[in-house]
C-alpha cells in the first residue's frame, strides 16, 4: 500500500522492524530520508541531526512516548509501509481517550 505522505501529515505507526513499542504511537511526519542522508531537522534535546543509516527510504517521524532502536526518545526513522495516514482529529482524540483509560 502506497500513501501519498507529506511532511506534516500525521500517521498511526503499524509496523516496525526492531522497536515494537512504538506500534500504535501516532506521529508527525518530518521529511523523508533516502539511504545515508542527514536530515535538515534539528533533534532540540540535543542539536543534532538524523542519518537514515538504512537501505531504503525512510520517513523521520516525531510524537510523544516514540522510542528508537538506540533508545532516543521522540522521534525516530519509519519505513513508509509502517505508516498509516491519519486524516483527521476525532481519529487523534479517540486514539488518545484509549491511551488514558484506566486497565
Amino acid at each position: 500500500m502506497s500513501h501519498q505522505f507529506k511532511p506534516g501529515d500525521l500517521a498511526l505507526i503499524v509496523g516496525a522492524c526492531s522497536v515494537p513499542e512504538k506500534v500504535g504511537k501516532i506521529c508527525e511526519l518530518v521529511e523523508i530520508l533516502a539511504a545515508e542522508q542527514i536530515s535538515a531537522w534539528i533533534d532540540p534535546t540535543d542539536g543534532c541531526r538524523v542519518q537514515n543509516g538504512d537501505d531504503e527510504l525512510g520517513w523521520l517521524v516525531i510524537g510523544d512516548g516514540i522510542l528508537s532502536a538506540n533508545g532516543e526518545l521522540g522521534h525516530v526513522l519509519a519505513l513508509p509501509r509502517h505508516l498509516l495516514p491519519l486524516d483527521g482529529a476525532p481519529v487523534i482524540q479517540q486514539q488518545k481517550a484509549r491511551e488514558f483509560e484506566p486497565a
